[in-house]
C-alpha cells in the first residue's frame, strides 16, 4: 500500500512539474501591457507584476488580486519571485528562476522566465554566450509547448536581427512573419516585423501590417517612423509625410523627434522648409555631424552666394565632428577657395593696388623732381 502511494505521489509530482499550469499562456504574448489589460486574470498578474519591473510604477500591482489564487507549485514560485523584484534589476530574477529550474526544469513558465530575464541580460551586456543559451531556452519551450510561440520567436529574432555574431534578419523576418499570420494581436511581434522589414526592404505586407497596427491601443513613436520611411520607399510619399507629422505632437522621446524633424526635411523640397526642419532636428541633437551636413548642403544647394557664409559654418560644423562625404568636402572646397578669392578682392586687392600707387607716386614724384632739378641746373648753365 505504501509503495502504491509513493508511486501515486511521484506521479502526481510529475505531472504538476511537466504539464501546463494556469501561467503557462505567458508564451502567447510578448506586449506587457496587453498582458496587463488581459481579461485573463492570471496573465494580468504576470502583466502587472512584469510592468512594475519594466517601470518602476507602482500602480500595475496596486489592484492585482493575488489572494485566493490556485496555482501549481512552479506558478506559486514564480508569482514569489516576481513580488519581491526590485525594478529594473536583471541579475538576480536570472539567477533565482535558473535556481527554480533545478527543480522544475520542464516548467513552461519557469523557463519562460529565466529567457526573459537572460535577454534583459543580453540587451545589455551583448553576451554571445547568452545569445546561444537564449536559442536553446526557446527551442526547449517550443519543445515543451508543441508549437512556435510569440514569446519565443520575438527574442529569437531580435538576437537574429541585432547581433553581429547571430545576424540572419532574413530568417528573422521570416519567423516573425509566419508568427504574425497567426497571431496578430501583439504589438511587439508587429514592432519587430516592422522593423526588420525596414531592415531587408522587404515590403511586402506592410500595408496590412500597418493597418492591424493602427488598430492596437498604444502605438510606438520609432514604429510609426520605420512606418513612414517605408511608405516613402514605395513612393507614398503623401502617406510617408502624414505618418511624420502626426508624431511631432506626441513623441516624446527627443532623439525621434530629431530623427524625424531629419527625415521631413530630407524628403522636403522646397528648400525653405527643409531648413526649417533640419533646424528643429538639429536643435533636439545639436552635436549631430549628419544634421549639421544636410543643413550646409541646403544653404549652399539654395543659394551658394547668399548663403555661402551660413553653408560654411554648418558644414565646417559637420567636418569638425568627423562627418565627412564626397560632397560636403565638395562644397567645402569651393566655399573656402571663394572665401579666399574675397579676402583676396576685399583686403589684398586693394593693398597690393594701394602698394602699387604708392610706388607710382614714388616713382613720379622723384622723376618730376629730377627733371625740376636738371631744368635748374641747364638754366643756371645758360645764365653763365
Amino acid at each position: 500500500m505504501r509503495q502504491k502511494l509513493s508511486v501515486l505521489l511521484f506521479f502526481i509530482i510529475f505531472t504538476l512539474s511537466t504539464f501546463a499550469t494556469v501561467f503557462d499562456d505567458f508564451v502567447y504574448y510578448v506586449d506587457l501591457q496587453t498582458m496587463y489589460e488581459s481579461d485573463d486574470p492570471y496573465l494580468k498578474i504576470l502583466g502587472g507584476l512584469l510592468k512594475r519591473w519594466e517601470t518602476g510604477l507602482s500602480f500595475y500591482v496596486d489592484n492585482l488580486q493575488l489572494s485566493n489564487l490556485e496555482l501549481f507549485p512552479d506558478d506559486e514560485t514564480t508569482l514569489k519571485i516576481l513580488k519581491d523584484l526590485d525594478p529594473y534589476f536583471y541579475l538576480e530574477p536570472t539567477q533565482l528562476f535558473e535556481k527554480a529550474l533545478r527543480e522544475y526544469p520542464d516548467s513552461i513558465i519557469i523557463n519562460s522566465m529565466y529567457l526573459f530575464f537572460n535577454f534583459q541580460y543580453w540587451q545589455n551586456s551583448l553576451d554571445p554566450s547568452v545569445a546561444k543559451e537564449i536559442f536553446e531556452y526557446s527551442e526547449k519551450i517550443e519543445r515543451l509547448v508543441g508549437e512556435k510561440t510569440p514569446f519565443t520567436v520575438y527574442y529569437q529574432a531580435q538576437i537574429l536581427s541585432k547581433s553581429k555574431i547571430y545576424n540572419d534578419p532574413q530568417k528573422a523576418y521570416n519567423d516573425l512573419k509566419e508568427i504574425y499570420l497567426t497571431y496578430s494581436y501583439d504589438k511587439k511581434i508587429i514592432e519587430s516585423l516592422v522593423e526588420v522589414s525596414f531592415q531587408i526592404n522587404n515590403y511586402e505586407i506592410i500595408k496590412d501590417l500597418y493597418n492591424t497596427y493602427m488598430g492596437l491601443k498604444g502605438t510606438d513613436s520609432q514604429t510609426l517612423l520605420y512606418f513612414s520611411k517605408i511608405f516613402h520607399n514605395m513612393g507614398e510619399t503623401e502617406k510617408s509625410k502624414e505618418i511624420a507629422l502626426s508624431l511631432i505632437p506626441v513623441s516624446k522621446d527627443s532623439s525621434i523627434l530629431s530623427e524625424t524633424y531629419e527625415f521631413l526635411g530630407d524628403i522636403e523640397t522646397n528648400y525653405e522648409k527643409r531648413i526649417e526642419y533640419y533646424q528643429k532636428a538639429l536643435s533636439l541633437d545639436k552635436e549631430n555631424g549628419r544634421i549639421m551636413s544636410k543643413l550646409g548642403l541646403t544653404y549652399y544647394n539654395w543659394d551658394k552666394k547668399e548663403y555661402a557664409q551660413l553653408a560654411r559654418y554648418f558644414l565646417n560644423g559637420a567636418e569638425s565632428r568627423n562627418y565627412i562625404t564626397e560632397e560636403t568636402e565638395k562644397a567645402l572646397r569651393e566655399l573656402r577657395s571663394r572665401v579666399v578669392f574675397e579676402i583676396f578682392l576685399k583686403y589684398l586687392l586693394p593693398l597690393l593696388l594701394g602698394v602699387a600707387f604708392a610706388l607710382w607716386l614714388l616713382y613720379y614724384l622723384d622723376k618730376k623732381r629730377k627733371i625740376k632739378e636738371h631744368n635748374r641746373i641747364f638754366k643756371e648753365q645758360n645764365n653763365k
